[in-house]
């Protein structure tokens, strides 16, 4: 029998072979063999190592491992993951049983598999009320990371990777690096930090020293900060309220994702296809490439209103329904006062 110690030595040895692989990448290769090893226990009552060695000593085991994804692709279906998904957690088990010298043909495997058509739900389009919403429930440093999300486009495997040294405060709007190791494209880009971001970055940012962590982790792997973040946004999500899912299935309908969904669909009511330069979709850059960091900010800040959570035009409408309200009451207590008076006079 194959011992705890071996199965968690075997996963991190695939894991080193796929180093080269972005970090998002890695993190996901985490969740799908953490799933596989719970289909195992839950559909043989073995773990995914006991199989592996059983299938390993098998004469032909083509059969049983088309059996095993098979029963793998039901399981997934049945837990409302799409087909997207479904196709991307087998392509990984496929991966791992070819590492460990499974003897199958991917191939005819593929061809003997089973998938079920996919329906598409349409994407929940996040809104200022949701987001701010989430900000009252959550901590400081978690609103800072929401509106940098939001305003800058950052995926959260890029926030936690961040050091002061990759901010530049001295424009008109704060710039921020994405260093090309942290990238999930392996390309490094700038984007900007909106005005309502900066005031938290420049608190965050005192007493510390230039390759510090702008948020302190000791992690040795980003994979595991990842999927911390990941908890505490669930139950950040949870305490406001907006713990949706869509319909028959297991996703959520606001997650850490639907802020960059959120950055980048405002550009395209102002510069189509520069918030996907900004939050790093490679295939727009081209469009965007000649532009001075100057020129980039400039056109940021004519699409800056639509990014704001807390706007001025919200402040304003806020102000203008208190006075109005405010001069209500007044009037209300002449017509009271000038009432009294008259029957006094009677």
């Amino acid at each position: 029998m194959t011992s705890i110690l071996d199965v968690k030595r075997s996963k991190e040895d695939f894991l080193k072979h796929k180093s080269k692989s972005s970090q998002s990448t890695l993190i996901n290769y985490t969740f799908i063999l953490k799933s596989l090893e719970k289909f195992c226990i839950t559909k043989y009552d073995s773990n995914l190592e006991n199989i592996i060695e059983e299938l390993a000593i098998t004469p032909k085991p083509q059969e049983h491992v088309e059996n095993l994804f098979q029963n793998y692709i039901d399981e997934l279906e049945l837990d409302g993951l799409s087909s997207r998904t479904v196709s991307c957690y087998c392509c990984t088990a496929k991966n791992y049983l070819k590492y460990r010298r499974v003897k199958f043909d991917k191939d005819e495997l593929e061809t003997s598999l089973d998938y079920k058509k996919d329906r598409q739900s349409e994407k929940y389009p996040l809104t200022k009320e949701d987001i701010k919403r989430l900000l009252d429930h959550a901590s400081f440093q978690g609103r800072a990371k929401i509106l940098l999300q939001c305003g800058s486009g950052f995926r959260i495997s890029e926030i936690l990777t961040l050091r002061k040294s990759d901010i530049n405060t001295g424009l008109e709007r704060y710039t921020a690096t994405i260093r090309a190791e942290h990238a999930k494209n392996g390309i490094e880009r700038t984007t900007i930090i909106s005005s309502e971001a900066m005031p938290y970055l420049d608190k965050i940012l005192e007493g510390k020293n230039d390759n510090d962590l702008i948020f302190y982790h000791n992690a040795k792997s980003i994979r595991n900060v990842v999927l911390c973040e990941m908890d505490t946004f669930k139950t950040l999500r949870k305490r406001a309220g907006l713990d949706m899912r869509y319909e028959g299935k297991k996703l959520h309908k606001i997650t850490t994702h639907s802020f960059r969904a959120f950055f980048i669909s405002q550009f395209e009511k102002t510069y189509s296809g520069f918030g996907h330069v900004l939050s790093g979709h490679g295939k727009y850059m081209k469009q965007y490439e000649r532009f001075t960091i100057g020129e980039k900010i400039e056109k940021y800040i004519e699409t800056e209103k639509y990014l704001l959570i807390n706007s001025h035009s919200d402040q304003e409408e806020k102000n203008k329904r208190e006075l109005s309200e405010l001069k209500a009451k007044v009037l209300h207590l002449e017509e009271l006062l000038q009432k009294k008076i008259n029957l006094t006079d009677l």
